[in-house]
Protein backbone atom coordinates (compact mmCIF):
# COMPACT_ATOMS: atom_id res chain seq x y z
CA UNK A 1 0.00 0.00 0.00
CA UNK A 2 1.27 3.48 -0.87
CA UNK A 3 2.34 5.60 2.07
CA UNK A 4 1.25 9.15 2.84
CA UNK A 5 3.23 11.64 4.89
CA UNK A 6 2.30 15.22 5.70
CA UNK A 7 4.27 17.57 3.45
CA UNK A 8 2.77 21.05 3.69
CA UNK A 9 -0.12 23.24 4.71
CA UNK A 10 -1.19 25.82 2.13
CA UNK A 11 -2.69 29.06 3.43
CA UNK A 12 -4.25 31.68 1.17
CA UNK A 13 -4.97 35.38 1.34
CA UNK A 14 -5.86 38.19 -1.01
CA UNK A 15 -2.86 40.08 0.46
CA UNK A 16 0.44 38.19 0.19
CA UNK A 17 2.34 40.81 2.20
CA UNK A 18 0.25 39.97 5.29
CA UNK A 19 1.02 36.26 4.98
CA UNK A 20 4.72 36.84 4.28
CA UNK A 21 5.10 39.14 7.30
CA UNK A 22 3.11 36.84 9.59
CA UNK A 23 4.93 33.58 8.80
CA UNK A 24 8.36 35.14 8.23
CA UNK A 25 8.51 37.87 10.84
CA UNK A 26 5.86 37.21 13.51
CA UNK A 27 6.42 33.44 13.62
CA UNK A 28 10.07 33.57 12.55
CA UNK A 29 9.83 30.77 9.98
CA UNK A 30 12.67 30.62 7.48
CA UNK A 31 11.74 31.51 3.90
CA UNK A 32 12.74 28.67 1.58
CA UNK A 33 13.80 29.07 -2.04
CA UNK A 34 10.89 28.44 -4.37
CA UNK A 35 10.97 25.14 -6.24
CA UNK A 36 10.99 25.39 -10.05
CA UNK A 37 7.48 26.54 -10.94
CA UNK A 38 5.19 26.13 -13.96
CA UNK A 39 3.09 29.03 -15.26
CA UNK A 40 -0.70 28.57 -15.29
CA UNK A 41 -2.56 29.27 -18.52
CA UNK A 42 -4.12 32.36 -16.92
CA UNK A 43 -0.77 33.89 -15.90
CA UNK A 44 -0.07 35.37 -19.32
CA UNK A 45 3.55 34.17 -19.32
CA UNK A 46 5.44 30.97 -19.94
CA UNK A 47 7.95 31.76 -17.17
CA UNK A 48 6.63 29.80 -14.20
CA UNK A 49 9.06 31.26 -11.68
CA UNK A 50 8.08 34.81 -12.67
CA UNK A 51 4.38 33.92 -12.72
CA UNK A 52 4.42 32.67 -9.11
CA UNK A 53 7.10 34.99 -7.68
CA UNK A 54 4.68 37.41 -6.00
CA UNK A 55 1.89 34.91 -5.34
CA UNK A 56 3.61 31.94 -3.64
CA UNK A 57 6.12 31.79 -0.79
CA UNK A 58 7.47 28.68 0.92
CA UNK A 59 8.41 28.53 4.62
CA UNK A 60 10.24 25.91 6.65
CA UNK A 61 8.03 24.30 9.31
CA UNK A 62 10.34 21.58 10.59
CA UNK A 63 12.29 19.54 8.03
CA UNK A 64 12.74 21.97 5.09
CA UNK A 65 12.19 19.25 2.48
CA UNK A 66 9.31 17.46 4.19
CA UNK A 67 7.32 19.92 6.33
CA UNK A 68 6.47 23.35 5.01
CA UNK A 69 3.96 26.20 4.97
CA UNK A 70 3.01 27.35 1.46
CA UNK A 71 1.56 30.86 1.47
CA UNK A 72 -0.29 31.68 -1.73
CA UNK A 73 -2.44 34.43 -3.13
CA UNK A 74 -6.11 33.42 -3.33
CA UNK A 75 -7.13 32.64 -6.91
CA UNK A 76 -10.92 32.21 -6.90
CA UNK A 77 -11.26 31.35 -10.61
CA UNK A 78 -8.19 29.12 -10.99
CA UNK A 79 -10.07 25.83 -11.40
CA UNK A 80 -12.32 27.18 -14.15
CA UNK A 81 -9.38 28.86 -15.91
CA UNK A 82 -7.40 25.61 -15.88
CA UNK A 83 -10.33 23.32 -16.80
CA UNK A 84 -10.75 21.64 -13.39
CA UNK A 85 -13.56 21.23 -10.88
CA UNK A 86 -11.57 21.55 -7.63
CA UNK A 87 -9.82 24.81 -6.73
CA UNK A 88 -6.83 24.30 -4.38
CA UNK A 89 -6.14 28.03 -4.01
CA UNK A 90 -9.48 29.39 -2.91
CA UNK A 91 -9.24 28.56 0.81
CA UNK A 92 -5.99 26.67 1.20
CA UNK A 93 -5.37 22.99 1.85
CA UNK A 94 -3.07 20.52 3.52
CA UNK A 95 -0.92 18.17 1.50
CA UNK A 96 0.42 14.66 1.73
CA UNK A 97 3.35 13.35 -0.29
CA UNK A 98 3.21 9.77 -1.54
CA UNK A 99 5.54 7.39 -3.31
CA UNK A 100 2.79 6.03 -5.59
CA UNK A 101 0.11 8.44 -6.84
CA UNK A 102 -1.47 5.82 -9.10
CA UNK A 103 -2.07 3.49 -6.17
CA UNK A 104 -3.60 6.36 -4.17
CA UNK A 105 -5.90 7.24 -7.10
CA UNK A 106 -7.05 3.61 -7.33
CA UNK A 107 -7.62 3.45 -3.57
CA UNK A 108 -9.79 6.60 -3.73
CA UNK A 109 -11.71 5.25 -6.74
CA UNK A 110 -12.26 1.90 -5.01
CA UNK A 111 -13.73 3.78 -2.04
CA UNK A 112 -15.98 6.02 -4.14
CA UNK A 113 -14.05 9.20 -3.28
CA UNK A 114 -14.03 11.78 -6.10
CA UNK A 115 -10.79 13.61 -6.83
CA UNK A 116 -9.47 16.01 -9.45
CA UNK A 117 -6.20 14.97 -11.11
CA UNK A 118 -4.26 18.17 -11.95
CA UNK A 119 -1.19 16.23 -13.11
CA UNK A 120 2.01 18.30 -13.11
CA UNK A 121 0.80 21.89 -13.20
CA UNK A 122 2.37 24.34 -10.72
CA UNK A 123 5.55 22.82 -9.31
CA UNK A 124 7.87 21.07 -11.74
CA UNK A 125 7.85 17.34 -11.08
CA UNK A 126 4.89 17.28 -8.67
CA UNK A 127 1.95 15.17 -9.89
CA UNK A 128 -0.95 16.54 -7.83
CA UNK A 129 -4.50 15.41 -7.13
CA UNK A 130 -7.02 17.33 -5.03
CA UNK A 131 -10.05 16.15 -3.08
CA UNK A 132 -12.14 17.10 -0.10
CA UNK A 133 -12.76 15.12 3.05
CA UNK A 134 -16.37 14.55 4.21
CA UNK A 135 -16.27 17.86 6.13
CA UNK A 136 -15.22 19.83 3.04
CA UNK A 137 -11.53 20.33 3.92
CA UNK A 138 -9.35 20.53 0.81
CA UNK A 139 -6.57 17.91 0.55
CA UNK A 140 -3.71 17.65 -1.91
CA UNK A 141 -1.83 14.42 -2.49
CA UNK A 142 1.26 14.59 -4.67
CA UNK A 143 4.14 12.49 -5.86
CA UNK A 144 7.49 13.87 -6.94
CA UNK A 145 8.07 12.28 -10.34
CA UNK A 146 11.04 12.10 -12.65
CA UNK A 147 10.04 14.46 -15.46
CA UNK A 148 13.01 13.39 -17.59
CA UNK A 149 10.92 10.33 -18.56
CA UNK A 150 7.56 11.78 -19.59
CA UNK A 151 6.10 8.34 -20.30
CA UNK A 152 6.31 7.10 -16.71
CA UNK A 153 4.89 9.37 -14.01
CA UNK A 154 5.30 6.79 -11.26
CA UNK A 155 9.03 7.14 -10.52
CA UNK A 156 9.92 9.09 -7.38
CA UNK A 157 12.64 11.66 -7.88
CA UNK A 158 15.54 11.77 -5.47
CA UNK A 159 15.33 15.57 -5.26
CA UNK A 160 12.09 16.45 -3.51
CA UNK A 161 10.92 19.84 -2.29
Amino acid sequence: MATLRLHHVNVTSDDMSILTRFYGEALGLNLLPSPPMIATSASGTSDGDAAWDNSAKFFEAGDPTELQIHATQRQPYLAAQEGHSVNPLIQGHFAFRTDNIEEIKQQLTDNGIPFDDWGIWSVEGWHQIFLTDPAGNMIEIHQVVDTSDETDGSTESSAGV
